[in-house]
């Protein structure tokens, strides 16, 4: 079973409609955590294999993971703030055949010896050209990636830190061995909904951040 797996903060209700409308035809299952949410927005009962859950965001980006050991196969994980194209998960599971482990759009490679969690790395973005298959990669996007739950096995006890799912998703597969690769892409390949703020934005203090990059990164 392919499933998609998305963590929603309040203010961006309508940013995760066009989310849902775009993901919801390329994959069996949809599970939603809707952080924050004062209540469950009524359009979100017109998707027939869309599952929700109301969280109070203590959790913060790390719910996305919340739903992935509900079925056997791919999971499909988003930000609600991206929006894919038709034939995006059929893409997504071609560079998994080729590569296994995990493939997203967006990482990072660092350089060394590791200086700081936003300094110093290679940054193959989502919203960015790539010209072509990355592998190797250190740090992974988990906000455009897939990966098969039979091979990655993780659940919430990786995540001991709020809103820092990128760093230690990787760091769990880095220290297994587990492969990581960003895929090519072009431009404009995945839509962006502009948002007032951002966890990278909300990133401020990056000692935890960069203390964690160089428990695992030598």
């Amino acid at each position: 079973m392919i499933t998609c797996h998305i963590a929603s903060i309040g203010e961006r209700k309508e940013s995760l409609r066009l989310v849902l409308n775009a993901v919801s035809p390329q994959v069996e299952r949809v599970y939603v955590s809707l952080n924050n949410y004062d209540s469950v927005p009524t359009w979100i009962y017109q998707y027939g294999n869309v599952w929700h859950e109301m969280l109070n965001n203590s959790l913060g980006d790390a719910s996305k993971f919340l739903k992935v050991n509900a079925h056997e196969g791919e999971c499909v994980v988003l930000d609600d703030d991206l929006i894919v194209p038709r034939g995006f998960v059929k893409d997504m599971m071609g560079g998994l055949k080729k590569y296994g482990g995990a493939v997203s759009l967006h990482g990072k490679i660092y350089n060394r010896p590791i200086v700081h969690f936003k300094k110093g790395f290679a940054n193959y973005r989502c919203l960015n050209t790539v010209d072509h298959d990355v592998t190797g990669i250190e740090v992974l996007g988990t906000g455009c990636m897939i990966f098969d739950n039979q091979e990655v096995k993780i659940d919430l006890s990786a995540f001991p830190h709020r809103n820092m799912a990128d760093i230690l998703f990787s760091k769990v597969l880095y220290e297994r061995g587990i492969p990581m690769t960003v895929l090519k892409h072009r431009y404009g390949y995945l839509r962006y909904i502009p948002q007032k703020t951002t966890i990278w934005m909300q990133a401020k203090d990056c000692t935890v951040h960069t203390a964690i990059l160089k428990s695992f990164l030598k």
